[in-house]
């Protein structure tokens, strides 16, 4: 009697990730972390881009007055661009299926992830996605800038560069050395170097990197939605994203501006 009122107690306590591993996934902590780190993407890519392509193909005057490049018709996604989009989010997804298990193994090769142990506290949440925030930036101006040099651009980096009004689908346009050594390596490296990890953290981060990048590609200033809207000089954005496709140049830089600042790199089409 009292085992089982301490297995029904500890089956209480146990994480939404716990159970989901035991009643789905045949307690295999490896298919949980791959299902959450890939359904915590779609999730938020295409609800974001649902939005996005829905106000791509209806004018609604509320929404259109934030379009940046309004001299501009809107792109509307004709055939062969239909085509090059669907080609490049299939490989996106397919290069996901395939990457995850090996950052799984990777994560625990340098430390330990926790996928069914005990949530965190708040504060190692916070400074854990703060880490990976400031780190993931460094690592992606750097690697951008130097993407932007000019073989490197004219080989690899300018296939993600094929359209100069920018929206949030293009963001997974990339060649699979630049999606590897500037996208890949900024999420995961502090992930996969810190010694412990929870899955929610990471899921949390993923929806925070995938959030900032659909929104630096999808082509209007919203209001209110970004960052960028409350810290307009050290947050990076629509603004500068949006330049940066339309130049190519200038705007290197992921969350912030402090590294573009620095290196006299920063730029907008409108006032700072």
């Amino acid at each position: 009697m009292n085992v089982t009122i301490v297995e029904q107690f500890d089956e209480n306590k146990a994480t939404f990730f716990a159970k989901i591993c035991d009643k789905y996934f045949y307690s295999s902590e490896l298919l949980t972390f791959c299902f959450c780190i890939f359904t915590t993407f779609q999730i938020i890519f295409w609800l974001f881009n649902s939005f996005l392509l829905y106000i791509e193909y209806n004018d609604i005057p509320s929404i259109d007055q934030y379009r940046l490049q309004k001299h501009k018709p809107k792109l509307r996604f004709q055939p062969d661009m239909i085509k090059i989009i669907r080609n490049g989010i299939i490989r996106h997804q397919i290069s996901s299926v395939v990457m995850l298990p090996v950052m799984y193994y990777l994560l625990n090769a340098f430390g330990h992830v926790s996928v069914t142990g005990p949530i965190p506290s708040l504060f190692t949440i916070v400074w854990q996605l703060s880490i990976f925030i400031l780190a993931e930036d460094f690592l992606f101006f750097w690697t951008h800038y130097l993407f932007h040099t000019r073989w490197l651009y004219k080989h690899i980096h300018k296939k993600h560069h094929l359209y100069k009004q920018p929206i949030g689908v293009v963001a997974v346009l990339a060649d699979p050395l630049e999606s590897l050594f500037q996208n890949q390596l900024g999420i995961w490296l502090i992930p996969i170097l810190l010694k412990e990890k929870h899955l929610l953290t990471l899921c949390l981060w993923i929806l925070i990197r995938v959030y900032q990048t659909v929104n630096a590609h999808c082509g209007y200033d919203l209001p209110y939605i970004s960052t960028q809207y409350y810290l307009p000089w050290l947050m990076s954005g629509t603004l500068a994203h949006d330049y940066h496709h339309q130049h190519g140049k200038m705007n290197y830089g992921s969350f912030f501006t402090l590294w573009d600042r620095l290196m006299n790199t920063h730029k907008l089409s409108k006032e700072d």
